[in-house]
């Protein structure tokens, strides 16, 4: 209960159109790679809130009952896990919220969809990371396969984005719900999961402690297999109301 509150206290609020938060925002990079093209101007369909970290594995054993990382530490990002298992998560903590009346009975736990997440990955900027062009910055913001280790770190141990979300550049590659595409032709120009392509793969996005600065910007996108579980890969969480 107590895991469960504490995630619920530290997903944060996004409202498009108002404050700091605009209602549309440019996705893709029009000088980026095929997959990154075309850029396009995207809308945001309502609020939502995004967790503030990767969910981390004290929360996952607390919802799920066990533990699968190959790189213990309660309050490291859990990886090891396969689309199904996040969805799962997700599905779980719902309930678990719901009954704990910590959440409304028509708000749901998700995964972002691929335009959400890179919305709150930018938050409001339009350069190559959230905090510039720089990529010698990266080690300020996240970990790379320029400066980790080879073991996970805990949850938030860099700077966090504009917006105050942890480890949006690296740590973790991030499951989102979006089928792949290998561009953006013919995507839609809303924040909904985007129809049709390869539902056996999914778009991850964000990079990961195994990968170069270029694989850890704002616009970089990559499918995996549903089934892959690998200790470079984990999640984040989107709290909205239930469509």
């Amino acid at each position: 209960m107590t895991l469960l509150k504490t995630f619920h206290e530290e997903f944060v609020a996004l409202t498009p159109g108002e404050g700091d938060f605009p209602k549309t925002f440019s996705m893709g990079d029009k000088d980026g790679p095929a997959s990154q093209r075309p850029a396009r101007e995207v809308t945001i369909g309502g609020p939502f809130s995004i967790a503030r970290y990767e969910v981390p594995q004290d929360l996952w054993q607390a919802v799920m009952g066990e533990n699968p990382s190959r790189w213990k530490g309660e309050r490291n990002s859990v990886e090891m896990l396969s689309f199904e298992d996040a969805q799962t998560f997700c599905r779980k903590a719902t309930l678990l919220m719901r009954a704990a009346k910590l959440i409304a009975d028509d708000d749901v736990v998700r995964l972002p969809t691929e335009a959400e997440w890179e919305y709150a990955a930018r938050a409001g900027t339009t350069t190559t990371f959230s905090f510039g062009d720089e990529a010698e910055k990266l080690d300020e913001f996240g970990w790379h396969t320029g400066n980790a280790a080879g073991n996970d770190p805990p949850v938030g141990a860099k700077k966090p984005n504009p917006w105050g979300l942890y480890d949006m550049h690296g740590y973790l590659w991030e499951w989102t719900l979006d089928p792949w595409h290998a561009d953006y032709e013919g995507a839609p120009q809303n924040s909904a999961a985007r129809d049709g392509g390869d539902a056996k793969r999914r778009v991850v996005r964000g990079g990961s402690w195994k990968d170069r600065a270029d694989r850890c910007t704002c616009a970089f996108r990559m499918a995996l297999p549903v089934d892959t579980r690998d200790d470079a890969v984990g999640l984040r969480c989107v709290l909205a109301q239930e469509k």
